[in-house]
């Protein structure tokens, strides 16, 4: 053959792989542009968000003492509601029940934390409590509870929020009881709020008080409500934001 029959050749065998091979590249296009159709069209806009679980333990300023059926964990409910916000509150407090003090039922906290928490809970709140002013051993026993919530529910946020007083404390009553508090939480990785330094019921806000100055009456409950809400809100909204990455619609694993 020639040089030029085989240039010829040889050009044409170029060209007829050049066609070949855009065709491949044609076909492997359409097969990922319909392979992505597919994936798409089996992934859901939205998953749903669910309902953000909720756990409160605490003493008779959580179980409505004074205020049967009407307690601010109840009214919690409607409030985050009313922002657009999914939460299931599960309230587990008793009467009388401290950390180290037994309740009418004699339970101490840690066994509240038992009954209530699981791997589903997502938000912890232990709200309490005077029931232990005076009584020894308080540090160990905080330790022990918010050990066992975290044992529990590993990725629940957990909020230690102290006791209430109608006063400022000035004369250090509840002092130890909200300094180990807060000893307590910051070791535990929980976050501490403070009543008594923020004021809640102090000054004209003691009229939300019962008789006894010391639980709330029906108004009392709402402001209590209304004081958790810019308490919880944050952390709900973000267990909601949580399982939306783990559920939307990327499906993204999340620890």
């Amino acid at each position: 053959m020639s040089s030029e029959g085989r240039s010829a050749a040889a050009g044409g065998w170029f060209h007829w792989q050049g066609r070949a091979t855009a065709a491949s590249l044609l076909v492997a296009v359409l097969l990922l542009v319909a392979f992505s159709a597919v994936a798409y069209a089996g992934v859901p806009a939205r998953a749903a968000v669910t309902d953000v679980h909720v756990d409160v333990i605490g003493d008779s300023l959580s179980t409505g003492y004074k205020t049967p059926g009407d307690t601010w964990p109840d009214q919690e409910q409607g409030l985050i509601a009313a922002m657009g916000l999914k939460a299931e509150i599960t309230n587990a407090s008793e009467n009388g029940a401290g950390y180290l003090k037994h309740g009418d039922d004699g339970d101490v906290f840690l066994d509240l934390v038992n009954r209530i928490v699981t791997s589903h809970s997502q938000v912890v709140v232990l709200f309490g409590s005077d029931n232990d002013t005076g009584r020894p051993g308080l540090a160990a026993a905080v330790h022990k509870a918010l050990a066992r919530v975290r044992v529990l529910a590993p990725r629940a946020t957990v909020i230690v929020v102290g006791p209430t007083s109608e006063s400022n404390d000035a004369q250090g009553v509840l002092a130890p009881i909200v300094s180990t508090l807060s000893h307590g939480a910051a070791a535990s990785g929980a976050r501490f709020v403070d009543p008594v330094g923020l004021g809640w019921f102090q000054g004209a806000d003691n009229k939300y008080l019962s008789s006894d100055m010391e639980h709330p009456n029906t108004a009392g409950e709402t402001y209590l409500a209304r004081h958790f809400t810019a308490v919880l809100a944050p952390s709900i909204k973000n267990a909601m934001h949580q399982d939306w990455l783990r559920d939307g619609p990327f499906r993204k694993v999340l620890p």
